[in-house]
């Protein structure tokens, strides 16, 4: 049986769920431990660890031609970052050059 949906389809469904920054290069400054958890309804939660707790950024995201958009729920921050999931089930970000790599929490 093939898979009717679209490669874009196909990767959104491949990702939703909980991930953890494995590593960056430089000159991103992710946090350790910062998390994303993409949810089936389009919300992205990112959590990027403080020293007074977790600072939550909700989203709305989706998936077309190789690229992730995320904008802010009420419309503002528009970004696009090149995705891929590759080997070992590590999700790529590639920011025109420097990238991140996430791996996914059971």
């Amino acid at each position: 049986m093939t898979d009717a949906r679209t490669p874009a389809e196909q990767l959104a469904a491949r990702i939703v769920g909980t991930w953890q920054l494995l590593r960056c290069e430089a000159p991103l400054e992710i946090e350790p431990d910062t998390r994303m958890e993409f949810c089936n309804d389009a919300q992205l939660m990112y959590l990027i660890p403080t020293a007074t707790g977790p600072l939550q950024v909700t989203l709305r995201w989706r998936v077309a031609n190789g690229m992730l958009h995320t904008v802010h729920e009420d419309g503002s921050n528009p970004v696009q970052v090149r995705i891929a999931l590759g080997d070992a089930d590590v999700l790529t970000f590639d920011f025109g050059g420097p990238r991140a790599w996430y791996v996914r929490l059971v």
